[in-house]
């Protein structure tokens, strides 16, 4: 029997490709198929009051390191406020979420295993340019994102959070 494995490739990433999911930018540093899979590192920019449902990923860890903006995140319980230079860790099977305090963040991201960068670009469009998206530019099916996080092995566990002035 043989297996076939992905191997590493060395990926040098000067411009990445961007992709617009929801109201956000992602850009792929490292793309996951650049590691075979085994780490995604990318840049996320958002817009003030973003927050993602609670949700557990069952598959990937992942770290966050604020580089713009004012970020609480929400890690099973308990909230910690972010600025720039913070760093958080996330494991997996732990719920967690996230919420924009400020006009908007840019969070530098990594996911391992990497493949979880797949629903971005599934459910994203390419990036016109390199801030966030129009008003509509990305449809957004809540079916469909619920369908492909499950296929992923996520799950959502709660609503996201509330607004900070609420």
């Amino acid at each position: 029997m043989h297996t076939t494995i992905n191997a590493p490739t060395p990926h040098l990433s000067h411009l990445p490709e961007p992709v617009w999911y929801g109201n956000s930018l992602f850009e792929f540093l490292v793309p996951a198929e650049a590691s075979g899979g085994t780490i995604s590192i990318f840049r996320s920019t958002f817009a003030a009051g973003f927050s993602p449902p609670r949700h557990v990923h069952t598959r990937e860890d992942e770290v966050f390191m604020v580089e713009a903006g004012a970020v609480t995140f929400w890690i099973d319980g308990r909230e910690l406020a972010a600025g720039p230079g913070t760093t958080v860790y996330m494991p997996r099977a732990v719920p967690h979420t996230f919420r924009v305090d400020s006009d908007g963040a840019v969070i530098l991201g990594v996911m391992t295993p990497g493949n979880f960068e797949s629903l971005f670009r599934e459910l994203g469009v390419p990036a016109q340019k390199r801030t966030l998206p129009p008003a509509d530019a990305v449809p957004f099916d809540v079916a469909r994102v619920m369908a492909a996080q499950e296929e992923r092995g996520t799950r959502v566990v709660g609503p996201p959070l509330a607004p900070a002035d609420a």
